[in-house]
């Protein structure tokens, strides 16, 4: 035991995690950091070395790491915009042509993409389309001048382009999507795009679910025929054995799958809501290879690393 005169020392447990993640206390949990670590930019790594909640969960509440920061009243510790306001913009002026590029090209690699947006540019850096337009007549000629995909003009975009979007961003969150995501990986069509062709952000989750409702919950052997005979290429081999179904998966039936399994791993339970890095498939539970059909109690979903492992495989 120790001597008299040196108690004891009280331990004091923490939990490592917040104890609910609502938008009130996740902005708690940054003004805590920001008071943690008083001088300087506030970053993702600073962070993440003291928090209990992931930024990736902070991301996708608040849409992008600067509107958190100034949601929780923290503007002025964003990294690239450390500084008053004309500070910045003297910045900004002093930077050359090269050097802007440098930023956009960092930033991609950054975002692991090769095509950027000017949300995800006004989003992170501390210009926005305003200086590329002025610099290099247009945001997408300063993208291709910095080595970067070209991205799509909205109109240019197929409706069964935007839907495929659609399922990949509310399979990620586990939703329905709101407008300002559609900015951020892991969407590759911005929302204005939609907006162009639907009018509105709501007439275009409403289209998404229109056609989501015209697949049927199997696909049909002819409809697999009917499909393989208008295909103009003569090598193009129909994907159908004795009357059985195509192995393509519509997207509609895609998306039932996904949402019955409540956008999860049925295997080891993964989810992009909680690991934005799992990627989920809709995978066939009996092999097409092996006599599986193409129908929805035939199908579920997978994350990639479950879906790989398995191959071809399958328990009786």
């Amino acid at each position: 035991m120790p001597p008299p005169d040196h108690p004891t020392k009280l331990i004091v447990f923490e939990m490592d995690r917040l104890a609910e993640y609502s938008d009130k206390a996740i902005l708690d949990e940054l003004r805590r950091v920001a008071a943690l670590v008083p001088d300087g930019p506030l970053t993702i790594p600073v962070f993440e070395r003291h928090a209990r909640v992931g930024q990736a969960a902070v991301r996708r509440r608040f849409g992008s790491w600067p509107k958190a920061l100034e949601a929780a009243g923290l503007a002025d510790r964003f990294a690239e915009r450390h500084g008053s306001p004309g500070a910045i913009q003297a910045v900004i002026q002093r930077m050359s042509d090269e050097e802007v590029l440098v930023a956009l090209r960092d930033l991609a690699s950054r975002l692991g993409t090769t095509e950027l947006t000017v949300e995800m540019v006004e989003d992170n850096l501390p210009f926005g389309g305003g200086t590329l337009r002025k610099r290099w007549g247009s945001s997408r000629a300063a993208f291709e001048a910095a080595g970067l995909t070209s991205p799509k003009i909205g109109y240019r975009y197929t409706d069964e382009e935007c839907f495929d979007n659609m399922l990949a961003v509310w399979t990620y969150f586990g939703r329905p999507p709101q407008y300002r995501e559609m900015g951020e990986l892991p969407s590759k069509v911005g929302g204005k795009a939609y907006v162009k062709r639907f009018g509105t952000w709501n007439k275009a989750l409403a289209a998404f679910v229109e056609r989501v409702n015209c697949d049927p919950d199997n696909v049909p052997a002819e409809t697999a025929k009917d499909q393989a005979s208008q295909d103009p290429l003569p090598s193009a081999q129909p994907e159908y054995d004795n009357g059985r179904d195509r192995r393509d998966i519509p997207l509609g039936l895609r998306f039932r799958v996904l949402h019955r399994d409540h956008f999860k791993c049925v295997l080891c339970g993964n989810t992009p809501a909680a690991n934005p890095s799992c990627v989920l498939h809709v995978d066939h539970i009996v092999p097409w290879s092996k006599g599986g059909r193409t129908a929805i109690d035939n199908l579920r979903s997978l994350c990639a690393a479950c879906n790989m492992g398995r191959g071809n495989r399958y328990d009786e």
